[in-house]
């Protein structure tokens, strides 16, 4: 089971607020998971590598003043937050906010002013497409992945869906993919086009990562149209589980186009 709730939130005090605020947001939403049972967010924090869920960073409706990667937030400000589930205990927690609610992140306080959630059959809606020539994987926050003891800021096919396979088979999504033959099949597929920029990203004072984001644009020309309907639900799959490493704190949010 896989879905996303969108959150429509309102600033109740004025704060500053980083703009990289995925470990804040990371902690509201275990504040919502442990409220709503907290057998189930112990079971999350301490037993799962792989967090069954992302959250996205605040985005804000209207610019925001800023200074030294903080927003001014002004009481009555509005931001969208979303947040995804790979499995029905987490969206059922997500869609059981209510309008009113509030949520904390550092010092700034938020209600839920409104709450679109969705579930999607990822297999049924690749099924019914075309199988694509090529598929553009648009990363809105930053992707890093983690080679021995360094970050790795690159896009190359084979980082991106073996991480993809990792984490549906983590999931325990409900079609089988063998994550050494989709490496491997991932050589075939080509980086043709792109625009990003990579970064150390800050998560606190102490704690950062290396990550790239932008547009990047891959051939599965090389693949027969079976393979080429893998990698597109794998593709899709990223929008909802995330590419790379700490997606539960806001990064590896990716959109995809097919062509």
């Amino acid at each position: 089971m896989t879905g996303a709730a969108v959150y429509k939130l309102r600033a109740e005090n004025s704060a500053r607020l980083p703009m990289i605020n995925g470990r804040l947001m990371h902690a509201a939403f275990f504040k919502i998971l442990h409220e709503v049972s907290p057998e189930l967010e112990q079971f999350v924090h301490d037993q799962l590598n792989l967090k069954p869920f992302t959250v996205s960073f605040l985005d804000p409706i209207a610019e925001l003043p800023s200074e030294a990667g903080r927003w001014e937030v002004r009481r009555g400000d509005q931001f969208y937050w979303r947040v995804t589930g790979l499995n029905e205990e987490i969206l059922n927690a997500a869609f059981s906010v209510p309008v009113g609610y509030e949520l904390q992140a550092g010092a700034l306080i938020l209600s839920v002013e409104d709450v679109d959630a969705r579930i999607v059959d990822l297999i049924s809606d690749v099924r019914e497409m075309s199988a694509a020539a090529e598929l553009e994987l648009k990363f809105v926050t930053p992707v890093s992945f983690r080679i021995d003891e360094f970050d790795a800021p690159y896009p190359r096919a084979e980082l991106i869906f073996s991480s993809l396979a990792d984490k549906w088979i983590q999931a325990q999504m409900p079609a089988a993919v063998d994550r050494k033959l989709i490496r491997e099949l991932a050589a075939q597929v080509r980086l043709t086009e792109w625009q990003g920029r990579s970064k150390k990203f800050y998560l606190s004072h102490d704690r950062g990562a290396l990550g790239f984001w932008g547009n990047f644009r891959y051939s599965l020309s090389a693949l027969d149209s079976d393979l080429r309907k893998v990698f597109m639900l794998l593709a899709k799959f990223a929008e909802y589980a995330g590419v790379g490493r700490l997606c539960g704190q806001g990064f590896g949010q990716t959109r995809v186009k097919f062509s």
